[in-house]
């Protein structure tokens, strides 16, 4: 929401891939870097060139040594399913089979992520915070990074030029 002023997240969309009683995460999908998947390979010494060209995504402020790959297909070591049929990874088996082309073919990749302690997520959202959207992986892989805030807000029926910082509560 307009009112969210902290650099780390003003007009961003965070994919929520975990919430329980220990807190929440999330992975900003909006958000490119200058840097291309061809160099996360050479730092991890991965062959192949497969999707080389693709942008990383910052991915939020914490570990953000740490590559994460949100796709849609089958399980891999350590993924877990965030929505039916998307999972989020942290193996380096997804991101060799990216690199030789035999991984999924839908897939975004970002280094580090986006954190909450208990209960913190909820106090934000009682604040308006943050506007919540169903997550549509068909937003996520044909709306560029760029568009993407944009679509996000519009999914709801909402003109983003409409939001303001005032808010009030029924």
């Amino acid at each position: 929401m307009p009112q969210l002023k902290d650099p780390n997240f003003e007009q961003t969309v965070v994919l929520l891939c975990e919430h329980s009683a220990d807190g929440a995460l999330g992975v900003v999908v909006n958000r490119p870097t200058p840097f291309l998947l061809g160099q996360i390979y050479e730092g991890q010494q991965v062959e192949g060139t497969g999707s080389a060209e693709q942008p990383i995504l910052y991915g939020g402020p914490v570990q953000p040594e740490m590559g994460f790959v949100l796709y849609e297909g089958g399980e891999y070591e350590g993924s877990a399913e965030v929505v039916r049929g998307l999972r989020l990874s942290t193996s380096m088996d997804v991101l060799r089979d990216i690199a030789a082309g035999k991984g999924p073919e839908r897939f975004l990749f970002a280094l580090g992520y986006a954190g909450w302690a208990p209960d913190q997520l909820e106090q934000e959202i009682a604040r308006n915070d943050w506007l919540v959207v169903p997550a549509d992986p068909e937003l996520l892989f044909r709306v560029p990074p760029g568009e993407l805030w944009t679509a996000a807000v519009r999914s709801l029926g909402i003109d983003p030029g409409l939001l303001t910082q005032d808010f009030g509560t029924a």
